[in-house]
């Protein structure tokens, strides 16, 4: 039976997070992969460098990699408890999510709260000033700090032996978000129909 598209793309996501965190210098721990699919048993993965199998277990929080909660800036995620945590109970895989949007609400889970998230891929120097009243994103120029914090994470993953696979979408804040475009860091990077002036952020 051959792989599902989803699983490809689930895959290609855990080998370049395993890549990049290999990649990391200074490190005292034996490489943790690359991983790829076991051919005795497809439902498994195995370190393409020692062919030992590996069964993947982890646990999931939303804010492992960007922030966010009801303040604006959000508390900061307190990742290295967390990855201390994991390691205590031996899991060995994470996913770090991103998020698209910089804020929304939760009525739709029935809290009614509204969140922002932070940091995100994009710098944000204007020109112009968005609907939060911070200056607009450039989507010509990365955060650098983003990246940072990107790096980082996996690599501090990687030395307490977890794989990491990063989401970059998250889907859950667009189900509850009214007037979607005026969120979207990128409004006036793409046509919007319902926004033809590109008035929104």
């Amino acid at each position: 039976m051959g792989i599902h598209r989803s699983n490809r793309a689930a895959i290609a996501g855990v080998l370049l997070m395993a890549s990049l965190a290999n990649a990391e210098r200074g490190s005292q721990r034996p490489p943790l992969g690359p991983l790829v699919v076991c051919p005795e048993n497809p439902r498994y993965f195995q370190n393409s460098q020692t062919g030992d199998v590996v069964y993947l277990t982890g646990s999931h929080t939303w804010a492992n990699l960007v922030d966010f909660g009801p303040s604006d800036p959000p508390t900061p995620f307190d990742y290295q408890a967390y990855i201390d945590w994991m390691a205590g109970l031996n899991h060995n895989f994470m996913r770090l999510w991103t998020w698209e949007l910089v804020s929304w609400d939760t009525k739709a889970n029935g809290e009614g709260k509204h969140h922002t998230a932070a940091p995100h891929p994009y710098a944000r120097t204007g020109p112009g000033t968005a609907l939060d009243g911070k200056p607009k994103f450039d989507l010509t120029k990365y955060d650098p700090a983003y990246f940072q914090r990107l790096r980082d994470r996996v690599a501090a993953a990687r030395e307490r032996g977890i794989y990491v696979s990063v989401m970059l979408f998250e889907g859950w804040g667009l189900q509850a978000v009214r007037d979607l475009q005026r969120e979207s860091p990128g409004l006036d990077a793409v046509a919007v129909p319902d926004d033809p002036l590109h008035q929104g952020v």
